[in-house]
């Protein structure tokens, strides 16, 4: 049962959530099956983690029926069934709660819908001044904004003496807005995908013509703030360049409250994609812009979810830090935002990212020990790790641990079948290259000065052309440390 949809859903809800959907399963109003109800308080005493073994199904039917009756996996089943059903139903219904201006709208309209007039001039009252309080201006404001005129059109032409209206052409200046920035979206969108080579040149040819039809609008007074965003979008993603990068971010900065925080994330999105793409390029004044993109997102919860972080959105801005030379800052956020990561996934995104600011502080004790901690129960954390304790035992100059290390881990990659080609080659090419080096210096003694500068500016040569190579700046950094026949 610990693998049903039922128990995978409330895994991830709060304890607040949880208690509220049990409240919901015990009225009357919602559901008068006793049975779903003592089947949701029993599996309840089971949260937070739900592994107990209390949940197998055997072990409820028997709580639910008793010893006496026979076991059935039907039954168990079509319970199991309904109240997964309701949880939805909580889940849709909570959803609704969450969103004042749809509770006044079914209001409205029900009332509409009564033909009580009176009544529903009095709540399109309330629609309007809570829309006008939203602070965003998106496709779904404009969305609302159709639907109040709308519904203000059926309350005009319900009048004894009807005048002339501006129901009508508000309702389609709404549709326009709403319309504009959904293509909008969607053509940013489009823009920033086909700069992953992930579409086939029939989904360009389509959208080519939609983003120049688009462009054509770029100057329409009529268009909404929120427009100039996804302009400024296109223009970076068209056109990458530090004045389209600035034009993106300072427009961001001054209208970011217009936007719903999905849409704030894909714009910046496009604007971190532009600082990879830097990085990516070897130019290394990128981090910072990057770090300052990941600092504002945080200040503004942009990349929390439901108040969660993502393990690997935690690790790219401690990885952006590391590398911009912003270590206090760096430890200061892995502490902060430990709490924000998902339980299952906390302790070792913490330990194995703090392994990597030891490392960059260059205490390579600590950093062994923070490895200690590290579970590889992901192939990114089992890599990641090896590669950092080669880095240390290189550092150290632990000569034996670091080849056994070597062989072990390129025969674990070798073998491994989760990891991408890609994944697997960047990391090969890494311990190839160490072994060079490492072979470099074993021949200090034998070789002269002079030879052994020749081989090390080939290389530093071979490291700068090898594509792809995980690590590149660390293997050109010690090979830059490196001396003639003094390694």
């Amino acid at each position: 049962m610990r693998q049903t949809k039922l128990i995978q859903t409330l895994y991830v809800l709060s304890t607040r959530e949880r208690t509220r959907w049990q409240q919901y399963v015990h009225a009357d109003f919602f559901n008068k099956h006793k049975q779903l109800r003592n089947l949701c308080d029993y599996i309840l005493l089971q949260a937070p983690d739900f592994q107990d073994r209390s949940l197998e199904k055997e072990k409820v039917f028997r709580h639910l029926f008793g010893k006496d009756e026979p076991y059935n996996e039907l039954k168990i089943n079509n319970l199991i069934s309904d109240l997964y059903e309701l949880l939805l139903g909580f889940l849709a219904f909570i959803r609704r709660e969450a969103e004042p201006l749809e509770q006044h709208y079914q209001s409205l309209m029900a009332l509409l819908d009564r033909n009580l007039d009176k009544q529903g001039a009095s709540e399109l009252d309330k629609f309007r001044n809570l829309l006008e309080r939203r602070a965003d201006r998106t496709v779904d404001w404009y969305r609302w904004e159709l639907r109040f005129w709308e519904a203000g059109e059926i309350l005009h032409n319900r009048q004894s003496r009807r005048t002339a209206g501006e129901h009508l052409q508000r309702q389609a200046d709404a549709i326009r807005n709403a319309h504009l920035l959904e293509k909008l979206r969607l053509g940013v969108a489009m823009l920033n995908r086909s700069t992953l080579a992930v579409l086939g040149s029939d989904d360009n040819s389509l959208w080519i013509s939609t983003l120049q039809e688009l462009s054509a609008q770029r100057s329409a007074s009529a268009n909404p703030l929120t427009a100039r965003g996804y302009f400024a979008a296109m223009d970076l993603l068209e056109r990458p360049g530090a004045d389209t990068y600035v034009a993106l971010t300072s427009i961001l900065d001054e209208c970011y409250l217009l936007f719903k925080k999905e849409e704030l994330s894909a714009l910046y999105q496009c604007a971190l994609n532009y600082c990879i793409r830097r990085i990516n390029d070897g130019q290394q004044g990128a981090y910072a812009d990057a770090l300052a993109l990941y600092r504002t997102l945080l200040d503004r919860g942009i990349l929390l979810h439901n108040g969660k972080l993502s393990q690997w959105t935690y690790k790219n801005i401690a990885t952006t830090g590391l590398r911009s030379g912003e270590l206090d800052w760096t430890e200061q956020f892995l502490h902060r935002y430990r709490s924000a990561l998902l339980p299952s996934e906390r302790n070792n995104a913490f330990a194995f990212n703090l392994a990597t600011l030891y490392f960059e502080k260059q205490d390579f004790t600590n950093t062994l020990l923070a490895l200690q901690n590290v579970e590889f129960t992901d192939v990114t954390y089992h890599v990641g790790a090896k590669i950092l304790q080669l880095k240390v035992f290189y550092q150290l100059g632990e000569t034996d641990a670091l080849h056994s290390l070597l062989d072990a881990t390129e025969q674990w990659l070798r073998r491994n079948k989760s990891l991408s080609s890609f994944g697997k080659n960047t990391n090969l090419n890494f311990l190839k290259v160490l072994r060079q080096i490492c072979q470099w210096k074993q021949k200090q003694f034998a070789w002269t000065r002079e030879n052994m500068e020749m081989a090390r500016l080939n290389l530093i040569l071979k490291t700068t052309r090898l594509q792809p190579l995980a690590n590149k700046d660390w293997l050109l950094k010690m090979l830059a440390e490196a001396v003639g026949g003094k390694p």
